[in-house]
């Protein structure tokens, strides 16, 4: 015997499956929402974005390119928690998403921090840096004529070039230049304020009193070429790294 569907059970399911209907676009749009990464510009001052004045809340996306003014220090700040700064005369490709952070670094420098989570991956004529996901890195990378430099000040970032790799922790400086695996800088020192206060040490050993006057006025000037380079990028509370 043939047995036949109730009305009201049959408009039940034609509801429901109107319903579904309904439902399935608004959830593919929000996860086309949720998938879309971004960032937006936090200090804009002397930057460019694709070739056009930057505006501070501008959003940015993956893909744009970054160029600074011989005196811009902007900051990015990326949806994933991760923060940029760029220093002057600075050309940047940026990619990222919600796991990465990534680009191509052309000229200038960049002091990148990521959070716990996200990595870091970018290059340069010279090299590639990369930080993993298990801790926050804050790092500054530089292209000069010299080469390319990279000096971290909080977590572990790998330098590979020359068909070698190395990595360097908080306080250590790794440079590679025209083929050259990743190596210490020549002169034993890490970092820029190293090399000045070993200097500063010598004089003044040497020079007593007046020498110790000129050293001050010097490390002050060395301290004001240092802000010039890097301002001071925010750390999100809780993630580790250092703040400002």
């Amino acid at each position: 015997m043939l047995r036949f569907f109730k009305p009201q059970r049959a408009l039940a399911l034609l509801a429901a499956a109107a319903l579904l209907n309904l439902s399935a676009p608004a959830r593919a749009a929000e996860s086309a929402r949720r998938a879309a990464p971004s960032g937006q510009v936090a200090t804009a001052a002397g930057l460019t974005v694709d070739g056009l004045p930057a505006v501070p809340g501008q959003t940015v996306f993956p893909g744009s390119s970054f160029d600074t003014g011989e005196h811009a220090r902007p900051l990015l700040e990326l949806g994933n928690r991760a923060r940029l700064e760029l220093s002057g005369r600075t050309a940047l490709k940026l990619d990222f998403d919600d796991e990465r952070v990534g680009g191509a670094l052309g000229a200038g420098g960049t002091r990148v921090y990521v959070p716990s989570g996200v990595a870091a991956s970018l290059t340069t004529a010279d090299a590639s840096v990369l930080s993993g996901t298990d801790e926050p890195a804050l790092f500054s990378l530089r292209v000069s004529e010299e080469g390319t430099t990279l000096t971290v000040q909080s977590g572990r970032v790998e330098m590979r070039a020359g068909g070698a790799s190395r990595t360097a922790s908080a306080g250590e400086t790794l440079r590679a230049s025209g083929g050259s695996a990743p190596a210490t800088p020549q002169g034993g020192g890490n970092n820029d304020d190293d090399d000045d206060k070993k200097r500063a040490a010598i004089i003044l050993i040497i020079g007593g009193a007046i020498a110790a006057i000129i050293i001050v006025a010097a490390t002050r000037g060395d301290d004001e070429d240092d802000d010039d380079d890097f301002g001071c990028i925010p750390v999100v509370s809780g993630e580790g790294g250092p703040g400002c």
